[in-house]
């Protein structure tokens, strides 16, 4: 987490901005700012393992209420009573053997996830009971009262929230500010030395304007 709460994030961008009037938009602000940094980036931070226990011919198990996706393409391991561990390779509902026989009970293979049931199964079914170990990334909630964001770096959350500030009141110097953001991420990403978990170009958010590329 970052050293400032969001109140004084807020309070500091908009010192910055020459105008402390728009505190509750400048919340928003904030959060959708975060909402981007979390979308479009894999950081470190973010990451967790849940562990637990499945059952034997289990046809549903729940994700962790944060789950927003897996790290990697062996984020989901089996262990089995003698140790031995499985990586399962991801599938979707679609595959053509399941669809032909969707409760075969084996070694487990493929894992199955369903956000909108926020669940997960194997296919085939887990033939003997089985331990796991889940490496996601996590969302971190919105929140509508004073909080302290998933995000270590309390310059960059002030700079966006200036930033888009500057263009809430069509101010100039809203180009060369956006321009030293972008920069001020891109320096930070790079830090931590790690692949993205999508390669696309995409918006940082409608209100930010420049397309970045996430590599």
């Amino acid at each position: 987490m970052g050293a400032l709460t969001s109140t004084v994030i807020v309070s500091q961008a908009l010192e910055r901005l020459g105008n402390a009037t728009l505190t509750t938009t400048a919340g928003i602000w904030l959060l959708n700012l975060l909402d981007r940094l979390y979308e479009d980036y894999s950081w470190p931070f973010l990451e967790k393992i849940a562990t637990g226990s499945l059952a034997a011919e289990a046809t549903s198990t729940n994700l962790p209420a944060d789950f927003d996706s897996p790290i990697s393409h062996d984020s989901f391991v089996l262990t089995d009573v003698n140790g031995i561990n499985h990586s399962l390779r991801f599938n979707t509902g679609y595959d053509q053997d399941l669809l032909n026989d969707p409760g075969l009970i084996g070694e487990p293979k493929h894992v199955i996830i369903d956000l909108n049931a926020m669940t997960w199964r194997t296919f085939p079914l887990a033939n003997q009971q089985y331990t796991y170990q889940i490496r996601y990334k996590f969302k971190p909630a919105r929140s509508d009262v004073a909080f302290t964001p998933d995000f270590p770096n309390d310059e960059i959350m002030i700079q966006g929230v200036y930033v888009r500030g500057l263009q809430h009141e069509d101010d100039d110097r809203y180009v060369p500010e956006n321009q030293e953001l972008l920069r001020m991420i891109s320096v930070y990403k790079a830090k931590f030395n790690k692949q993205p978990m999508r390669s696309q170009r995409v918006q940082l958010s409608s209100k930010f304007g420049t397309p970045i590329v996430f590599r």
